[in-house]
């Protein structure tokens, strides 16, 4: 239990791509969750759904797991160390985005149409790298290869 929690909450070291789909499988099952829980209408509405502060508040919290093991993931790929951080901080923005009467939609103003097909280029490319591309072999800046033998995983 105690790697699960350290998969979930630290930002530190490398994760290979089996780790990562653990918990991109918890992730998703916790938004899910929440999104039924707090905001059923996301399922049913035709638009965009209404904003629902309990809603975003648990996709929010729900982000720092999603963004540890996607800093850990693209730690293993050797990417800067920025760029997951960056991506948590996007996925903030679009979450919390329709609160501010910002509509991130594919059927909204130019912003927000951009901004839409921004995310979904940006989460389908992330996506693809993390669960199906393979780490960099050997040690590298972020510590040793999470596959090597003889090497526990963060």
């Amino acid at each position: 239990m105690t790697d699960i929690i350290k998969l979930l909450t630290t930002f530190d070291g490398r994760i290979g791509r089996s780790h990562w789909w653990i918990g991109f499988v918890i992730t998703m099952v916790g938004t899910l969750a929440g999104m039924a829980l707090f905001n059923p209408a996301v399922f049913t509405a035709e638009g965009p759904p209404p904003a629902s502060w309990p809603d975003t508040i648990w996709q929010l919290v729900w982000l720092i797991p999603a963004t540890a093991i996607t800093v850990k993931r693209f730690n293993d790929r050797d990417w800067p160390w920025w760029l997951g951080y960056a991506l948590g901080a996007f996925g903030a923005f679009v979450t919390a985005a329709p609160h501010f009467a910002f509509q991130i939609d594919p059927d909204a103003e130019i912003a927000g149409v951009t901004v839409f097909w921004l995310f979904l280029v940006t989460f389908v490319a992330a996506f693809i790298d993390n669960g199906f591309i393979r780490g960099t072999h050997g040690p590298n800046r972020y510590g040793p290869d999470p596959l090597a033998e003889g090497q526990t995983p963060a």
